[in-house]
């Protein structure tokens, strides 16, 4: 299992940083944002104020954890090799101010600690289901070669499973096939 390291206080930064580590699922993600990340929004917004540039960050990094990081595996736009959930992490991140980025925040670290090492269990565990569930969509693909929501659906598959490499191969052949995000029968994981 990842060995997250021990604080005794954490910033938006740290926990970012850990999420690394753990390679997080939309899934995983969703839960740490609305476990997390939307108290301590609720916590900016009281302390700091509605407006305050920590806050808007906070609220975006909310927004970003519960819906658009989903949204951009969803839609095709994480595919590539190097689109991995620490590439998605750091597009979030470029930008954003010092200040947010060090932003302390105010859950206690044992609790923040014991969200971050659920979340990491619970990924070493989706890791052994998606590399079974892999299998079992390329033996659909075997009966149907040119779905290119099969195609995609393996991609998605192979990606959560780590499998990045193989995961942009899966997409390609799913686009040559005609997938499109507007046509795609998922809309969400």
């Amino acid at each position: 299992m990842v060995e997250l390291p021990k604080r005794t206080k954490y910033t938006v930064k740290d926990v970012l940083n850990d999420l690394k580590k753990i390679g997080p699922t939309p899934s995983i993600l969703g839960k740490i944002g609305s476990q997390l990340i939307y108290y301590e929004w609720t916590c900016c917004r009281d302390l700091l104020s509605d407006d305050h540039p920590v806050t808007s960050n906070m609220q975006d990094l909310l927004q970003f954890m519960e819906h658009d990081y989903e949204e951009l595996l969803v839609s095709g736009e994480l595919w590539r090799v190097k689109d991995t959930p620490n590439a998605a992490l750091n597009d979030f991140l470029k930008g954003r101010s010092k200040e947010f980025l060090e932003y302390t925040l105010e859950k206690p670290a044992d609790h923040i600690r014991g969200l971050l090492e659920t979340a990491a269990k619970t990924r070493k565990d989706e890791l052994k289901q998606f590399k079974k569930l892999a299998k079992l969509v390329k033996k659909e693909i075997k009966e149907d070669k040119e779905n290119p929501n099969l195609w995609n659906k393996l991609r998605l598959v192979l990606w959560m499973a780590k499998k990045y490499s193989e995961s942009s191969e899966a997409f390609k052949t799913a686009k040559e096939l005609g997938w499109s995000p507007e046509t795609s029968a998922l809309v969400a994981i």
